[in-house]
């Protein structure tokens, strides 16, 4: 089976291309997804948050308040990026366990082409899990009038774009890239043409002196 990489900056589309896959057939698993199913219903996990950031953010009964985690993990200072490393030490190795699992489970039910959706790709060092990688990008203006648009604060799109990587960085670094500055009837019609090429793909050879 043939698992891809599916990443690009806050805003840029890259789960709308998600949802167009998804659409077409193709299996696709959000690691974001994932990750606040972890840390909503993994005792371990929950109870760790909960003694680091205390019971606003983590009340004992009831959903985890994601916008308070998202204020004590996403800013300018050296806390705020400590105790962001902190969540992804303790959530992110479970979040590819999951992967993992549900990855053999399509390729034992015959699937020919998986996708994991994830922005921090790079960032956390995860790409040779993948046979290929796809970014999804769109100028940062284009994105950041996405995001206002759903309500959030130019400080706080500031703060979320500096934890991943830029358009620049994707670009050199993505086997395959999908510009996100048009139209979504532009967008569908990049996506299908993708789909077509990554159809006819074999796996990446394993580098052998690795």
């Amino acid at each position: 089976m043939l698992v891809l990489g599916l990443t690009g900056s806050i805003g840029s589309g890259k789960s709308t291309v998600a949802e167009l896959l998804a659409r077409s057939g193709v299996p696709v698993l959000s690691s974001d997804a994932i990750a606040q199913q972890i840390i909503e219903h993994d005792p371990e996990v929950r109870a760790a948050l909960a003694g680091a950031f205390g019971p606003a953010v983590v009340p004992p009964e009831g959903p985890i308040n994601r916008a308070a985690l998202a204020t004590a993990i996403f800013g300018p200072t050296p806390e705020h990026e400590q105790r962001r490393r902190f969540v992804e030490r303790l959530v992110h190795p479970r979040v590819i366990e999951l992967v993992a699992s549900e990855l053999d489970r399509l390729a034992a039910r015959g699937e020919q082409l998986a996708v994991v959706e994830s922005a921090l790709i790079y960032r956390a060092g995860i790409e040779d899990l993948f046979d290929y990688v796809i970014a999804v990008v769109a100028p940062e203006a284009i994105r950041r009038e996405r995001l206002r648009h759903r309500g959030m604060l130019d400080a706080d799109i500031t703060h979320r774009q500096a934890i991943q990587d830029s358009d620049e960085e994707l670009r050199q670094r993505a086997d395959f890239v999908l510009d996100n500055s048009g139209t979504l009837d532009e967008l569908n019609t990049a996506t299908q043409t993708l789909l077509g090429v990554l159809r006819a793909l074999p796996p990446r050879p394993v580098d052998a002196s690795a």
